[in-house]
């Protein structure tokens, strides 16, 4: 790479009154060198995407065991996840019980679920039916606005019963917020709950996705939910 950038250095110290056939040569070298780094780049890209559907499906195939689910329970998962932000994390459905149960909602807008097979995967899963939903966030009026916050907040990764790890909470949204990243623990496509006191109302372990990192891989900017829907806050 060095030797590249050394060669390159040196085309654009000469001078380019030169014959037309340098001057091809040289345009050649630099498209040509510009072209390798954007196929090495969207070659990175695809390998990265391959290694993450590898590990979504290794996954899921691995809870479906743990639990023991029926041909028809995962077939009733497959057919919610697809209302799933995310579908190839379809493995979030019997890990979160707010993703379910959000799911599950805009599934019975279609075609009512057979309730034997959800209650079956609620017990077999061991996701509770009375966990109380977790209100809307009410921030302002525009749903996308961002407030500037100081606030202690908990993380934890999405499949811990609750968020536990102490961390300070920058802004917030209707849609998401800006958190602090333990030890740098966590990165992009992470799936996280969070929990936080607001005006007092508690918000309490809210199914997310960590959406990017910044300042160095010290702060997360988080979305919250992973259900497609209208009403999704």
């Amino acid at each position: 790479m060095e030797r590249t950038f050394e060669i390159l250095k040196e085309l654009f110290s000469r001078d380019l009154r030169t014959s037309p056939l340098e001057t091809g040569i040289f345009l050649a070298v630099v498209f040509g060198f510009f072209g390798i780094l954007v196929i090495a780049n969207l070659m990175k890209r695809r390998k990265e995407k391959k290694h993450l559907e590898r590990l979504h499906r290794e996954k899921w195939d691995e809870l479906c065991e743990k639990y023991n689910l029926t041909e028809q329970e995962i077939s009733l998962l497959e057919e919610a996840a697809q209302y799933l932000k995310t579908p190839a994390k379809k493995y979030l459905l019997i890990t979160d019980y707010q993703i379910f149960q959000n799911a599950m909602t805009e599934l019975t807008d279609q075609a009512a679920p057979d309730t034997k097979l959800v209650s079956s995967i609620l017990r077999k899963s061991g996701m509770t039916e009375h966990v109380q939903k977790t209100p809307p966030v009410q921030i302002q009026r525009r749903r996308s606005a961002r407030r500037a916050v100081n606030i202690s907040a908990k993380l934890a990764p999405i499949e811990h019963r609750t968020a536990h790890i102490e961390v300070r909470m920058f802004n917030l949204s209707a849609g998401g917020c800006k958190i602090e990243n333990p030890d740098r623990r966590f990165k992009a496509g992470d799936d996280v709950k969070v929990s936080f006191k607001l005006q007092n109302k508690e918000y309490r372990d809210i199914p997310s996705e960590v959406v990017r990192t910044g300042a160095g891989a010290r702060t997360l900017h988080i979305s919250f939910g992973h259900v497609k829907k209208s009403t999704q806050t």
